[in-house]
């Protein structure tokens, strides 16, 4: 079983190897550069080639980039369109460097169009990259304001056009955030039956495994620390015991208060993985 974080690149990206392998990762999650600014970062291949030695190195993968929260290709808005799809070409050429292999993206916000529009959009702007070395996986959103990707159903669309050229990341916040009551084996194994029809069996690589601080339904784009919100452990073990999911890289994205409670969280992680057999 691969269980991993979201690790900060603030001291650099061989520095991020080195917090990942001392919280006992096996897999981990960065973003490629400041994931609020659409200024380029410039890196020299001796920063790659150290990151994907250290890596390797390190029994690490899948390592797994997440996109910037300035992204939004389900935009009508052309411009912006025009700036996201700049960035992502800049962000994936970079994963390619940094032999990266899975890329997550949040669907985006179809800004009032509405949500058969943005899914539309966001289709045909995902068209120049579905071909790359790096595996695009669209992640489930909360159902907030404007955002698509919160119904399993709204992908549906995406993957009649793409097929398996694409993936998908299952937050289990954002599930439970956007009404499914995954706490519930049957209402779980509900959501996976939708997924497999709307997509195809396997389509899920990731999860992001994050406890609720706020209900079922409410909509609210928030993460709290496994065991803390409205999931409690107990969800993440029916995740885990499952014959599918539980094979899957677990990833956090709890709030970074300290190294710690990255590793408290990773260690629940683990208990219910060994409990399980799955480590």
């Amino acid at each position: 079983m691969r269980i991993g974080a979201h690790i900060w690149i603030g001291k650099g990206l061989v520095s991020a190897v080195e917090t990942a392998s001392r919280l006992g990762c096996n897999c981990f999650q960065i973003f490629v550069q400041n994931p609020r600014s659409w200024k380029r970062t410039k890196r020299e291949d001796a920063e790659v080639m150290n990151f994907i030695r250290e890596a390797k190195k390190q029994n690490l993968s899948p390592v797994v980039a997440h996109m910037p929260y300035i992204l939004n290709l389900a935009s009508p808005d052309k411009k912006i369109v025009k700036m996201s799809q700049n960035l992502l070409e800049y962000e994936m050429m970079e994963c390619e460097r940094l032999k990266i292999g899975y890329y997550v993206i949040h669907p985006g916000s179809h800004k009032g169009a509405g949500v058969e529009a943005g899914i539309k959009i966001l289709t045909e702007n995902l068209k120049p990259f579905i071909n790359s070395e790096v595996k695009i996986l669209l992640e489930n959103t909360a159902g907030q304001g404007n955002t698509v990707g919160g119904r399993w159903e709204e992908f549906e669309y995406i993957f009649e056009r793409y097929g398996k050229k694409i993936g998908l990341c299952l937050d289990t916040a954002h599930s439970f955030q956007a009404g499914y009551d995954i706490r519930e084996k049957d209402i779980l194994y509900e959501m996976i039956d939708i997924i497999k029809k709307v997509s195809y069996p396997g389509s899920i690589f990731i999860i992001h495994s994050n406890d609720s601080p706020s209900p079922r339904g409410s909509h609210l784009d928030r993460h709290q620390h496994i065991g803390k919100g409205y999931l409690g452990e107990e969800t993440f073990e029916l995740l885990i015991r499952d014959e599918y999911l539980g094979t899957l890289p677990f990833i956090i994205e709890t709030p970074k208060e300290d190294i710690e409670m990255d590793r408290r969280n990773l260690d629940i992680l683990r208990e219910i993985g060994k409990r399980y057999k799955r480590i």
